[in-house]
């Protein structure tokens, strides 16, 4: 029951609301995978999201799509939940077969990779580049080096093109994109327009611009002589002719980035995908979700569903169903309930300190009633907190509710179970 706050204050009567809270209605997932070609998870840290992300993809793939999962951030937790040794760049095949033993027959395919930033560039740059040879002295360069392990916001654009390549060759029916956290999601759908503007700049221009002259000034515009000298004194001749050799390569490959980028843009905003924003009702978590809202509305993208991950603590029966608020019972009308009037005679123990059983039994009822009232009130807490976010999404998006769970996914039974609760109505 993580994430419940104890709390010294306790409700003596219910909160007004709090039942006809409990039976407002949320919406089922199903839409999201029915619907859509591409999910993009977005939403702030330490919510669950990748593994919605991952539970997303598994449905998919039960209902007899072939789906993948792609994850930025290292996620050896989503490994081990798939059954796989590690993620990496090159997309791996999931064995669900295990799932049958509990009844969940898998049509489909699963399938999952994560965004390896320098793998990724580097097959990028081999793909682009029809020769080989050429290619490699691409991969050789030093600045490429440096520029593949360092540029700002370089998993926006790894995977930006690995959406392009993902879903241009139709190979998946669904690929479910896992982002990192909260501000870094919106670069994804900078990448494509920042990346063009790079290439367009002077900078790039002044490296690449041809002229008659030497070797070096061969690649210089007129009257750079002077600047392209003092990049020599501040480097080697070696680092400025690499420097420049990349530039030139950019600008060799611009028209190919920029189809890309144009053709990423439009699947971005395309019809059939899916922009799915996870977060809980804790006030930091919806802040920065409010954040991410505001910032896709702005970008002209439809947010077509939020996901309240840790949004009630369950009843015990009922895992859809938050535990409600009841009247507190004194613990000795329960224990006569329970037909344990019996213990009042039970013996003394040697020690004073040991309570009796029937004291004991008094001590943990009363503990176990302080903790539902505790849950009780921190599922009114966050019901209300949902409502007011809900009142500034988009018509039409889902609102989708899942419950406080023990722990993380930690295999593929986990993520059944996820299942079961995200595609079950709240």
């Amino acid at each position: 029951m993580s994430g419940v706050a104890p709390s010294s204050a306790r409700p003596s009567a219910p909160p007004p609301s709090s039942r006809a809270a409990s039976q407002r209605g949320y919406d089922r997932a199903d839409p999201l995978i029915e619907q859509s070609r591409l999910i993009v998870c977005v939403g702030p840290g330490g919510v669950g999201k990748t593994s919605v992300a991952a539970t997303l993809a598994l449905e998919a793939a039960r209902r007899g799509k072939r789906a993948l999962v792609l994850t930025i951030d290292p996620a050896r937790r989503l490994a081990t939940a798939l059954g796989l040794d590690g993620l990496d760049d090159s997309v791996r095949q999931v064995e669900t077969a295990a799932l049958t033993r509990w009844g969940a027959r898998v049509e489909g395919q699963l399938f999952a990779a994560m965004l390896d930033t320098r793998a990724s560039y580097d097959a990028l740059i081999r793909r682009l580049n029809g020769d080989a040879r050429a290619a490699q002295r691409i991969l050789d360069n030093r600045v490429y080096q440096a520029f593949s392990r360092t540029l700002a916001r370089s998993h926006a654009y790894v995977a930006m093109e690995r959406l392009y390549d993902v879903t241009s060759q139709g190979e998946y029916d669904l690929v479910v994109l896992d982002t990192p956290p909260t501000r870094s999601a919106l670069d994804i759908l900078d990448a494509p327009g920042r990346l063009v503007r790079f290439l367009d700049d002077d900078v790039v221009r002044w490296f690449t611009k041809p002229r008659l002259g030497g070797r070096l000034s061969r690649l210089l515009p007129t009257g750079s002589a002077a600047a392209t000298r003092l990049l020599g004194l501040l480097a080697s001749q070696q680092l400025v002719e690499e420097l420049i050799s990349f530039f030139s390569v950019l600008l060799h490959l611009r028209e190919g980035f920029r189809e890309r980028a144009a053709a990423v843009q439009e699947l971005l905003r395309a019809e059939e995908t899916a922009f799915c924003l996870v977060c809980s009702p804790s006030r930091t978590s919806l802040w920065d979700a409010a954040y991410l809202r505001e910032g896709l509305v702005s970008r002209g993208v439809r947010l077509s569903a939020t996901v309240f991950n840790r949004a009630y603590v369950p009843s015990g029966d009922d895992s859809a169903t938050p535990l409600a608020w009841a009247p507190p019972v004194e613990p000795r009308e329960r224990l006569s309930a329970l037909g344990l009037t019996a213990l009042k005679g039970a013996a003394v123990h040697k020690s004073a300190a040991v309570p009796r059983p029937s004291e004991a039994a008094l001590v943990l009822l009363s503990e176990l009633s302080h903790l539902r009232q505790d849950a009780a009130a921190y599922n009114h807490a966050a019901q209300a907190a949902m409502e007011r976010f809900q009142e500034r999404l988009p018509p039409g998006s889902l609102r989708v509710r899942l419950p406080e769970l023990s722990d993380d996914p930690r295999d593929l039974i986990d993520l059944l179970h996820l299942s079961r609760a995200l595609f079950t109505p709240g």
